[in-house]
């Protein structure tokens, strides 16, 4: 019954990989912003103490070598490759053991994150693809093993790997910090975590199953994957003193819970709560820096319905800041309600999705529907279509105008 996000493009099928193009068509220019595809590898070798897997990723598109999109962005995304897994795994001491560039996936929200903070994610195409397409492999060494009636998971990752923005000028450029900021103060380099020992993340999970009921905890020793930014003396290129905003990322823990409880009749009720003590925000006003920190509460609750060959999915997530006054940046609530169905037909040759998300207090949204058809083992051909709205200011609003129909073939080897 436990429940993990969808399959990667590829991930669901057992082959060597899969080739794919796409091309996504808009009512304003550019009418095209996807002119290419892409082709994952993978591999996996068993050497009998040990195993090797990897899955390799090459994308090419096309509509970034126009004029509309800056050159940052062109020499980014006309070609670029990345692994999506490379690890190598054994077992010892009734230990199962993993060390390499892995995803690991916390809670059982439907492409929600509330306790699932170990991977960063890439926000080139926003949040538009299966959140497995768009999650970062970061190196890390992972333990699993039985304890008892108890499964238990302890991970290290070495190197900090935040969230990667779309690129300036970019399709889906969030404009991080606002330009107009920007435009009165002296942006400085970003200030990363060490690369020292004290400087890595460290995670552990427990999970057990109690008949009908999952339950898993969690804690999190790591950093915001999101930077904030701080103001700091600076100088001018004149030599005269400046304001200086300057990028960083903060040290936070995290307390998590995750729970699905099968309550039969083809019902299923999920819920998530992550507790973090020392989450840093930024506020207008109260702090020399433009920092402060507050407890934070995020919960998710959910209820899942099978019917037929359908899932029908509702969310609702909501965070709560303990020391939130007007000075914040940010909504002290910020609800946002999920729909999704899910559903298989024509034995199995049909897959369709729609899914809404909502933000409740400021009515922004995001609307898609896509439908796969798959001949046999080796083709599919997927049609969807994406929508935004709300007001221009909102995560959601600010893209209205990018609203895309796309189309995708895809081989799988």
């Amino acid at each position: 019954m436990r429940r993990r996000a969808g399959p990667g493009a590829c991930a669901r099928y057992r082959r060597l990989g899969c080739a794919a193009v796409r091309g996504p068509h808009r009512r304003e220019a550019p009418r095209t912003t996807q002119r290419g595809g892409q082709l994952n590898v993978k591999f996996e070798h068993d050497g009998g103490a040990f195993r090797v897997r990897g899955e390799g990723r090459v994308r090419w598109n096309d509509a970034y070598r126009g004029g509309v999109y800056s050159r940052e962005a062109r020499d980014a995304y006309v070609r670029s490759a990345d692994w999506r897994e490379l690890y190598i795994a054994g077992e010892a001491a009734g230990w199962n053991l993993s060390a390499g560039l892995q995803q690991v996936v916390w809670g059982k929200a439907d492409n929600l994150r509330v306790v699932d903070m170990v991977n960063p994610v890439d926000l080139r195409d926003f949040i538009l693809p299966e959140l497995n397409d768009y999650r970062k492999p970061v190196p890390m060494v992972r333990g699993t093993r039985a304890v008892g009636d108890w499964q238990l998971e302890l991970l290290y990752l070495p190197r900090f790997v935040p969230t990667r923005y779309a690129r300036p000028g970019s399709e889906f450029d969030l404009a991080q910090p606002d330009p107009e900021l920007l435009a009165s103060v002296q942006l400085l380099p970003e200030q990363r975590p060490s690369k020292s020992f004290r400087g890595g993340e460290l995670g552990m999970q427990v999970s057990r199953s109690f008949g009908a009921l999952d339950l898993s905890g969690y804690l999190f020793h790591t950093w915001d994957d999101n930077p904030v930014y701080r103001f700091l003396p600076a100088q001018d290129g004149a030599g005269q003193p400046a304001v200086g905003l300057q990028p960083a990322y903060r040290r936070q823990s995290m307390a998590g819970l995750s729970l699905a409880h099968a309550m039969g009749n083809g019902l299923v009720l999920r819920s998530e709560l992550a507790y973090v003590p020392n989450f840093t925000y930024m506020v207008a006003a109260g702090s020399e820096d433009g920092l402060a920190r507050s407890a934070t509460l995020t919960g998710l609750l959910g209820l899942d319905y099978v019917w037929r060959d359908w899932l029908l999915s509702a969310q609702v997530t909501d965070r709560h800041i303990d020391a939130w006054d007007r000075s914040y940046l940010l909504r002290k609530h910020d609800p946002m309600v999920t729909l999704a169905a899910t559903g298989t037909a024509m034995a199995g040759k049909l897959d369709s999705r729609l899914s809404l998300a909502r933000f409740a207090g400021t009515g922004g949204y995001v609307a898609q529907a896509r439908g796969t058809w798959k001949p046999d083992d080796s083709w599919a051909y997927t049609a969807g279509v994406d929508v935004f709205g709300g007001d221009p200011a909102g995560i959601f609003g600010r893209f209205r105008n990018k609203d895309r129909l796309w189309f995708e073939l895809k081989y799988h080897f």
